[in-house]
């Protein structure tokens, strides 16, 4: 316990839940050097703060500051979020709306009224909204030995292990599936958890992706609340018996590269690559629309040289793990692809209140943002696929440009700017796609700036994205993704040989 009171005076100087504070009893020293009086003076320093601090944690808001607080978030939501009643009624996104505060009758911890934020903000079906735990908050989450230490994967329906960042046990394999924890199947699990993951439309494979890593843990802490340990069935690849593992929670601060007990797994798509596979077969990696100086300018210059002087007839793009990045990027690659200048946007629009507020700001006024008819609309200009906003790209030469067969990797990871990539190619039919339905919605997104909202009584903050980018298409399922043409999921087999199942189905396919 002293220790613990020790690292969390320190802890407090040092950036949250990022950082693993270990205090050595050598560093102890100086400290035990100085007078009694002044030793007596800094542990009751340390004590009044560590008892603030845990009154402060576990002090519970009454009914009327959670609805108050609830009230000004809902007001925000419909004067600055088009998503919210983009894909559902708004009666019966009301009533949802309804339904959880309903749920405020009796006095919350900051925690519990933020899962239940968080079901709030799942209504916007938009993935780009967030919404952020309280510092205090944060702090005592950090502190406490209470996560799974193991970061997950959904495979084929199965909840995989891929890493251990806890006791280093054994029997604990990685791509273990694991069927329970402390007596709860995985399946009822994943069902309290996947309603507090916001993603866009209707989507179904988001979720599947985002539950991975650390979130499982994160989650699974919220919604179950503290455990010290955690009673594991697992079931190892290809095996059919089933093993009981016992591994003790740990602090938040464990999730370090340098803690890891498994060996990692390499995939070819989370980097950016040009591979020529085999005469008139080529691979290209996208894993981002992020990198905004010339290295990717010239990456794509590059390689586009490469595929015309090698001749190519087969072009494979991976972007399954292209969550967006930076505007103009997708526009740069989609450039490379077709001579043909396409109206990207059927419009790209904002709510007046974040207009009104911001429309002095530069890149509100070089984009040509202005009111029409009772909504902020961005300059036609901006609508276009040769449209690289403020990153000073150059239309890619004629020569350069690919007019072959295109075959484009999905999955739901393909979100935000890499989804409206898919979209761009999916509206021009200039490709074939292999993967999964991607996760950002055919039609567009809400993203782009955001707004800022903390609020009073809780201290939870959110991040409200305010310009709806919508996609020039007319979508024969409102609220899904890019559908591919050819349903090729990542398997369980594929990940632990660290293979690219997409990649592999689309080379025979053409080899064939």
């Amino acid at each position: 316990m002293k220790l613990i009171t020790i690292q969390f005076c320190i802890f407090l100087t040092e950036k949250v839940l990022d950082i693993e504070v270990k205090i050595p009893t050598r560093n102890l020293n100086p400290l035990m050097k100085k007078k009694p009086k002044q030793l007596m003076k800094i542990f009751l320093l340390i004590i009044t703060v560590l008892f603030v601090f845990e009154g402060n944690a576990q002090r519970k808001l009454k009914p009327e500051k959670l609805k108050e607080d609830f009230d000004i978030l809902v007001t925000e939501l419909k004067l600055e979020h088009q998503g919210l009643y983009q894909y559902t009624d708004q009666n019966q996104t009301n009533a949802k709306i309804d339904s959880v505060r309903n749920t405020l009758n009796t006095p919350h911890t900051k925690l519990e009224f933020y899962q239940k934020l968080r079901y709030l903000i799942s209504l916007t079906n938009e993935g780009h909204t967030s919404i952020i735990i309280p510092k205090w908050s944060r702090i005592k989450l950090g502190l406490s030995k209470s996560f799974l230490p193991l970061t997950v994967k959904v495979l084929e329906g199965n909840l995989i292990i891929t890493q251990n960042y806890g006791k280093d046990i054994g029997k604990l394999k990685k791509g273990s599936k694991i069927i329970s924890v402390n007596h709860k199947k995985v399946n009822h699990i994943l069902d309290r958890l996947y309603p507090l993951i916001t993603t866009d439309g209707f989507n179904e494979t988001s979720k599947k992706e985002w539950i991975g890593g650390i979130n499982f843990s994160l989650l699974y802490r919220l919604v179950y609340g503290k455990e010290k340990e955690f009673e594991l069935q697992v079931q190892e690849f290809g095996s059919d018996k089933i093993q009981t593992i016992k591994i003790p929670a740990v602090r938040y601060a464990k999730f370090k590269r340098k803690n890891a007990k498994l060996k990692s797994i390499t995939f070819d798509y989370v980097q950016f690559k040009f591979e020529h596979i085999q005469d008139s077969i080529a691979y290209l990696s996208i894993p981002s629309f992020s990198d905004h100086d010339d290295k990717y300018e010239k990456f794509l210059q590059s390689n586009f040289k490469k595929i015309d002087s090698l001749n190519i007839k087969h072009l494979i793009i991976d972007i399954q793990a292209n969550g967006g990045g930076t505007e103009g990027n997708g526009n740069l690659l989609f450039s490379y692809l077709s001579e043909e200048v396409i109206q990207k946007y059927k419009q790209v629009t904002m709510l007046p209140k974040p207009y009104h507020k911001n429309k002095e700001d530069g890149g509100y006024i070089e984009d040509q943002w202005r009111i029409q008819d009772r909504i902020a609309k961005r300059g036609d200009l901006t609508l276009y696929s040769d449209y690289y906003s403020d990153l000073g790209y150059r239309k890619p030469l004629k020569d350069l440009i690919y007019k072959e067969n295109l075959y484009v990797l999905t999955s739901g990871r393909t979100f935000s700017g890499g989804a409206e990539f898919a979209s761009m190619v999916k509206m021009t039919n200039r490709g074939l796609f292999i993967g999964e339905e991607t996760g950002g919605t055919y039609e567009g997104n809400v993203s782009g700036y955001s707004e800022y909202l903390k609020l009073p009584n809780s201290k939870i903050k959110i991040k409200i994205p305010i310009v709806h980018f919508q996609m020039n298409v007319s979508p024969e399922i409102k609220g899904r993704g890019v559908m591919p043409d050819h349903e090729v999921p990542q398997t369980w087999d594929a990940y632990l040989k660290g293979k690219n199942a997409k990649k592999e189905f689309t080379i025979k396919n053409i080899i064939e």
